[in-house]
């Protein structure tokens, strides 16, 4: 390779052009971290150039690496590929801009030139396509063609056609964060231009104050101010001449992919993601492969901004696109992943396994179909929306906060299952989780374990059958499947409301409402206003006594907190009550204003007003009741653990496969 320092202004002046990738990722430098310093850097550079200070060095902005695409040619302008510093280009040529348009506006013409010969090549009369081969640098598709009305157009002609994003009766932006990171970047910089030529922004903070020379008629000399073309051309000359980067150019046999993945300085940190994109379209390249068209067909789903919101899995908070490489290569390998890892983890998983010396993937087209098909299933799967089992399973999934069960989801959905059986499998998936966790079963190695079902059903088959097969072997702690008399017990006995979050009590009272209501019944929906309540509130010394009718002291009360033995003492009756009034016998689910009016209320008062604004069914059985005690509690919970047994089913070893709804 070919490296060197060069101004800015000479690598920009020549007549050539630095094409980024279609694959790369958009613009993406923000004020706070990007545009602030640099438009700093210049400010300080104009401020000593119009100081007259001395300029010891120039400033430098980091690497570009090119990488020449094609012969010479006479009818086409020479042509580089960026393989690392788009960002810092795509920049330089903002700022230029609105300072070309400030200019304009100004009506200072020679300055207006002057700053087009960096931004666009000359003579396109020679060119085999002006259109394109005019601009010095040709963005992604994405920004393309914003940035290219920023280059061509003045500001007036901008403001016309971006007006939605200026204020109305204000030549000024919106907010900088709020529009596209170009329009921003082009905000924010003409206002820093004209409010630095427009006052006194640029004076030498730093110059000792000058002590006016008094003459014998004691008259000061007046100070002589700086024109404001010369302040402009100051700001722009500041870039094109004192700032430098560090130009490298690479040669035949230079990998270019390895380069990239090194180099990565004063820019907005790289994704893994892409890291992984980058590859991907650079081995494209390198196999002889379309890349612009494999991107356009397979790829250009994931720049969609769904996959740029940040979500929370474990420890982590990453971009979803992050999240679906971890998932997807862990669904394939059936193997963890490192999340911090994750570029070195795709490389490893494109390599021949130990199994077979063959590649993964016959061609890169290939592996893009499979990311394409497994991103679609992804993106069902976090976006909820859909009718589908697989976006049912999750809905429901989404208290129990358990997404190490993604993996085995996409190949469970992605596999050549019947929609049928694709069901069967979310439903025994949920009853082990829900089971486990009504248990006080742990979480912990959940991970390990949904990729251990992915390692069995690769190693057999995928089916139902073979699913609960495996679930049904397990003994250890951290993976049995508790069988129908355990749940009961723990359903019926355990204060299941201080067991589990109350997000996950209102899932399981959600879900037995809507199991028992009947095609009667006018709407499938709830509202998503509901909250738990308890029946018998935590509040209870008032209204609701003790069935010896015993007003326990304080010493009693101390005492229940201590001890499990429910005899027939106060205290014992105590303990039984604390315990039975956190069981699910004793929560149903009521609107918010509802739960407050009635709350601490006695039984008679809570059951009208349950008749009265309540049509859950929940909620009518519980006012079938004339007056509720421990012994209701237990009935009650009893008798929602029938509707729960056929929710959250154990299965047997040849599970119900019937066409279903899906």
């Amino acid at each position: 390779m070919k490296a060197g320092p060069i101004e800015i202004g000479r690598l920009l002046q020549s007549r050539q052009r630095f094409c980024v990738p279609i694959y790369q990722r958009h613009y993406v430098w923000t004020k706070q971290k990007q545009w602030e310093p640099f438009w700093n850097d210049v400010r300080t550079k104009a401020i000593e150039c119009l100081a007259g200070r001395e300029r010891r060095f120039s400033h430098f902005m980091g690497a570009v690496v090119l990488e020449a695409r094609g012969g010479y040619s006479s009818r086409n302008v020479t042509s580089f590929q960026v393989v690392d510093g788009q960002q810092r280009l795509t920049t330089f040529q903002i700022f230029l801009a609105a300072a070309r348009d400030y200019a304009q506006i100004c009506g200072f013409d020679k300055t207006v030139q002057q700053i087009n010969d960096y931004l666009v090549n000359d003579k396109p009369h020679l060119m085999e396509e002006p259109e394109v081969e005019i601009y010095k640098v040709w963005p992604t598709q994405y920004d393309r063609k914003l940035f290219t009305d920023i280059i061509n157009g003045d500001r007036a002609s901008l403001r016309t056609k971006y007006r939605s994003h200026f204020y109305v009766n204000r030549d000024k932006i919106y907010e900088y964060s709020s529009v596209p990171p170009l329009l921003g970047a082009y905000g924010y910089f003409f206002d820093r231009i004209k409010y630095a030529v427009e006052s006194d922004d640029l004076e030498d903070e730093f110059a000792p104050e000058r002590e006016s020379e008094i003459s014998d008629e004691s008259t000061p000399t007046p100070s002589v101010s700086t024109p404001d073309e010369v302040k402009l051309d100051t700001l722009w000359q500041a870039l094109v001449e004192e700032f430098k980067i560090v130009e490298i150019v690479l040669e035949d046999g230079d990998d270019a992919q390895v380069i990239f993945e090194t180099l990565n300085e004063r820019g907005e940190p790289l994704l893994a993601a892409d890291l992984v994109r980058n590859n991907i379209f650079y081995r494209a390249d390198a196999a002889g492969e379309n890349a612009e068209k494999l991107f356009a067909k397979h790829w250009k789903s994931f720049e969609d901004p769904f996959w740029n919101v940040k979500e929370k899995q474990g420890r982590y908070k990453k971009d979803r696109i992050e999240f679906f490489l971890s998932n997807f290569i862990a669904a394939k390998i059936a193997g963890e992943v490192n999340l911090t890892k994750l570029f070195s983890e795709y490389k490893a998983f494109l390599k021949p396994s130990k199994k077979s010396a063959s590649p993964r993937y016959l061609s890169v087209a290939h592996e893009l179909q499979e990311l394409e098909k497994y991103g679609a299933i992804y993106k069902e799967l976090i976006d909820r929306r859909s009718k589908s089992s697989l976006a049912k399973f999750s809905r429901r999934l989404m208290p129990w906060d358990v997404t190490t069960v993604y993996p085995l989801t996409l190949r469970i959905w992605a596999s050549d299952m019947s929609g049928a059986q694709k069901k069967a499998c979310f439903d025994m998936l949920l009853s082990f989780i829900v089971r486990r966790s009504i248990c006080g079963l742990t979480t912990k190695n959940y991970n390990k374990f949904f990729l251990m079902v992915v390692a069995s059903l690769d190693a057999s088959e995928w089916n139902p059958t073979r699913l609960a097969q495996f679930l049904l072997s397990q003994t250890s702690e951290t993976g049995r499947f508790p069988r129908d008399e355990e749940f009961a017990s723990k359903w019926t006995h355990t204060p299941t409301y201080t067991r589990i979050q109350p997000s996950k009590v209102r899932a399981v009272l959600e879900e037995i409402e809507l199991r028992k209501r009947t095609k009667f019944h006018e709407t499938s929906e709830l509202s998503m206003g509901l909250t738990v309540e308890h029946i018998l509130p935590r509040t209870w010394q008032d209204n609701w006594p003790l069935s010896s009718n015993t007003t326990p002291t304080s010493e009693q009360v101390l005492a229940a907190l201590y001890t499990t033995n429910e005899d027939e003492s106060v205290v014992g009756e105590l303990v039984r009550r604390n315990r039975l009034m956190e069981n699910i016998g004793n929560l149903t689910l009521l609107t918010s204003p509802l739960n407050s009016s009635v709350s601490n209320g006695p039984f008679s008062k809570k059951r009208k007003a349950l008749e009265t604004h309540s049509l859950l069914v929940l909620n009518r059985e519980v006012t079938s009741n004339h007056s509720w005690n421990e012994d209701a509690i237990i009935k009650r919970s009893k008798n929602l653990f029938k509707t729960a047994k056929l929710i959250w089913k154990f299965p047997d070893e040849h599970p119900n496969e019937k066409e279903a709804n899906i």
